[in-house]
C-alpha cells in the first residue's frame, strides 16, 4: 500500500474527518442511507412542529440519519449508539438532543460490543449478527464492553411520559430492545424497525407478532425497514 493510501485510510478514520463528511452532507432530498424512510417519518409528522424521538442505534447525526430532518424542523430526542465516534459526532452537530454511548436491551449489565469500524452501520452487540458481517466483510470487530440498561429505565430516570416517534436499528439485537421497554405505557405514534426475513409481510416473525399483539398495524415498508404506528395517520404518503 502505497504512502498516500495509508494516509488517506488514516484520515478517514478520524473525527475530524467524520465532522468534514457530516457538515458537507447535503442530499437533494433524502439523508437516510437507501431508500428514503427519512421522508416518510417527516411526512407523517407534517403536522407537529414541535415532537419528541428516540434513536436506538442512531449511527451518524446527519448521514443515514432518520430523525435529522425532525431536528431541523424544531423536535428534540434521545440518540443512543454503541459506538463512542458517532455520539461524539451528536454531542458536536445536536446538541440539543439527549446523546449516550449505551446499548440498550432487555437487562442491566456489560455487554460485549462488536466495533468493525467507529461508525459502520454494522456495529452490533448480537454475537450471531457479529458472525454474519465477520464472514460478510471478511474483518473481525475490536470488542468493546459496554454498559447495557433498558430503555424502561432511561425513560423513568429523564421523567419522559410522551414519544412521538421510535425508532430502532441494532443489527439482530431489536427483540432484545423490545424485552425492556413497556410498548403499552409509552404508546409511541410511530415506530420504524429493521424486520430481515424472506416473507414480505413477515407474518411468523416475533417481532412483528409483536407489534400486532400490542395493537400497533403495519403501514409501510422501506427495504428492511418497517413502520408501524398505533393510530391511523392519513398522512402517509409523499408530496412530489
Amino acid at each position: 500500500m502505497s504512502y498516500f493510501k495509508i494516509l488517506r485510510k488514516k484520515l478517514k478514520s478520524t473525527f475530524f474527518y467524520n465532522v468534514i463528511q457530516n457538515w458537507l452532507h447535503k442530499p437533494i432530498k433524502s439523508f437516510s442511507d437507501c431508500f428514503g424512510e427519512d421522508l416518510f417519518v417527516y411526512n407523517y409528522f407534517s403536522d407537529l412542529n414541535k415532537g419528541f424521538y428516540i434513536d436506538i442505534g442512531c449511527n451518524q447525526p446527519k448521514i443515514n440519519s432518520l430523525t435529522f430532518l425532525l431536528y431541523k424542523k424544531g423536535w428534540k430526542g434521545m440518540n443512543f449508539d454503541i459506538s463512542e465516534r458517532c455520539i461524539d459526532l451528536y454531542k458536536f452537530f445536536r446538541k440539543n438532543d439527549f446523546n449516550l454511548n449505551i446499548s440498550i436491551g432487555s437487562n442491566e449489565k456489560k455487554v460485549n460490543s462488536y466495533i468493525f469500524y467507529e461508525n459502520c452501520t454494522m456495529n452490533t452487540v448480537d454475537e450471531k449478527f457479529k458472525k454474519y458481517t465477520s464472514k460478510s466483510v471478511n474483518k473481525e470487530p475490536l470488542i468493546k464492553k459496554i454498559q447495557q440498561t433498558t430503555l424502561n429505565q432511561i425513560l423513568s430516570e429523564n421523567r419522559i411520559t410522551t414519544i412521538h416517534y421510535l425508532n430502532i436499528d441494532v443489527e439482530g439485537y431489536e427483540m432484545n430492545v423490545l424485552k425492556g421497554f413497556n410498548i403499552r405505557k409509552y404508546n409511541p405514534n410511530l415506530v420504524s424497525i429493521e424486520i430481515h426475513d424472506e416473507s414480505c409481510p413477515p407474518l411468523k416473525n416475533n417481532i412483528y407478532k409483536y407489534f400486532i399483539k400490542n395493537h400497533y398495524r403495519l403501514v409501510s415498508i422501506y427495504g428492511w425497514t418497517y413502520f408501524f404506528e398505533k393510530k391511523r395517520n392519513s398522512k402517509i404518503h409523499f408530496k412530489i
